[in-house]
């Protein structure tokens, strides 16, 4: 059960920058943060707080954004066709906000936000009973951002944007989040009064707070005890930075869990990842998307598992690569496996060196040791597949299926030539070329050419 619950809120997520230092055809808050979009990181925090609905206003790719979320998140889309400030995007909101008593308001470009900051911040709002309360941070190095100005009694008086502040003001090292929540009555008439006379010509949404101030509202700031979460991203340095920082808290919060990673500034873990207790994680490892990894796993170093999920005491090895893949407990893979989508592997199978599984079900203490590609297959449990073994699946026009019953022993370097069925406790010789069915139990050879020895025979030199 959710912890939280604001059914009189209204939150707007400002989504219409158009990212131009991004330097990219995807839009900026569609980019990518530890396997989630920056906007997905911004919306699942909101979901998390239970309000009555999320208003996205977008402008730039505004079609591309909203299809990115809409079948994940419940938001509903606003459209800022001019892109004239913060002030006037939430303007654009309005009708959404009719029935809710207080509004939220959030910028889509920061991926490090938390829900549970955002609830001490409507926690304050509410029973400090506050027009407008907004988060704002103390921070050493205040570019960028608009200063809180306060008087000597320490009430907020206004919030300046660097551009428009002046050299005092810019000395403040107080400074507004761009995070607010305000009366939802009170909002929209004073964002009736903002005006656009700065340098830029922008509507600012700040511009409220004296608005608010000259009519004897009340305005407070909440300090947000981590600075970093209110970090937006403009250029691709910034992105970077939010990942590590994020990266930081995740690799953190696993360790807490029981978790043992090795060399953390080597390792990628999404936030989507689930890792059981006494796991090992070693250097260079990624592990992506919706990945869940057992307890008493040993993973790495250097290997890649994507969508997949692995079973508890699992050993993959250096260099390993799984996507899409499901690993049961107690199986040892790699090093340098692969295992494509749809590769099921039961307790026990070990899947060994440059060995390279795709659609195929492997039964409980299998082995495929060496150098061997098996596909569109079906293993029974306890087989043995020797070095260099091949099912040869594809015909090229339709793929085909192999099916190898419970203990059958495969010879190295055989080719199975689907569809064929290898029945149960069948051995087949090394070497063999299989077309047809293989008798269950006994040994089964294909015709191979007679051995022959050439006196005197020499190797074709250069010319």
């Amino acid at each position: 059960m959710n912890q939280y619950h604001y059914s009189n809120l209204q939150v707007v997520v400002l989504a219409a920058g158009q990212g131009k230092r991004m330097r990219s055809a995807t839009p900026k808050v569609l980019h990518d943060v530890l396997g989630r979009s920056m906007l997905s990181h911004v919306l699942a925090n909101i979901e998390a707080l239970c309000p009555q609905g999320i208003a996205l206003v977008t402008g730039h790719g505004g079609e591309q954004v909203y299809a990115a979320v809409e079948k994940l998140y419940h938001v509903s889309l606003i459209k800022q066709a001019e892109q004239l400030g913060t002030g006037h995007a939430v303007q654009q909101a309005e009708s959404a906000c009719v029935n809710a008593e207080h509004v939220l308001i959030v910028c889509a470009d920061t991926p490090l936000l938390q829900a549970g900051t955002l609830a001490d911040l409507l926690e304050r709002h509410i029973k400090s009973e506050s027009d407008i309360s907004f988060l704002s941070a103390k921070i050493d190095e205040p570019t960028g951002y608009g200063r809180v100005c306060r008087n000597q009694q320490g009430i907020v008086e206004s919030i300046v944007e660097e551009r428009d502040a002046n050299a005092d003001q810019r000395l403040l090292n107080e400074v507004s989040s761009g995070i607010f929540c305000v009366k939802q009555k009170l909002l929209f008439q004073l964002l009736q009064q903002v005006d656009n006379s700065n340098n830029q010509n922008e509507y600012y949404l700040p511009s409220i707070v004296p608005l608010a101030l000259q009519e004897g509202a009340k305005v407070e700031a909440v300090l947000m005890p981590d600075a970093n979460e209110m970090l937006g991203v403009n250029d691709r340095t910034q992105l970077r930075h939010v990942t590590e920082l994020l990266q930081q808290r995740v690799i953190e919060g696993w360790e807490k869990e029981g978790v043992s990673i090795e060399q953390p500034s080597t390792v990628r873990i999404d936030v989507s990842v689930k890792l059981g207790m006494d796991t090992v994680i070693r250097a260079g490892s990624q592990l992506l998307g919706n990945t869940s990894v057992g307890d008493a796993c040993e993973v790495g170093p250097y290997a890649v598992i994507k969508q997949s999920w692995v079973d508890d005491h699992v050993k993959i090895h250096a260099f390993s690569h799984l996507e899409q893949a499901h690993v049961g407990a107690h199986a040892d893979i790699g090093p340098y496996a692969r295992l494509r989508p749809q590769a099921e592997l039961d307790e026990g199978v070990k899947i060994g060196n440059f060995v390279e599984i795709k659609k195929s079900i492997i039964g409980q203490n299998s082995k495929v040791n060496h150098l061997s590609y098996i596909g569109d297959t079906t293993m029974g449990q306890n087989c043995n597949v020797g070095a260099g073994t091949i099912t040869c699946n594809y015909d090229g026009a339709n793929k085909h299926k192999t099916v190898i019953g419970d203990g059958a022993f495969i010879g190295s370097d055989t080719k199975l030539i689907a569809p064929v069925t290898v029945g149960d406790g069948a051995t087949i010789g090394a070497g063999s070329v299989i077309t047809k069915l293989v008798q269950k139990n006994g040994l089964t050879l294909s015709a191979r050419p007679e051995q022959r020895y050439v006196k005197d025979w020499k190797r074709p030199e250069k010319s």
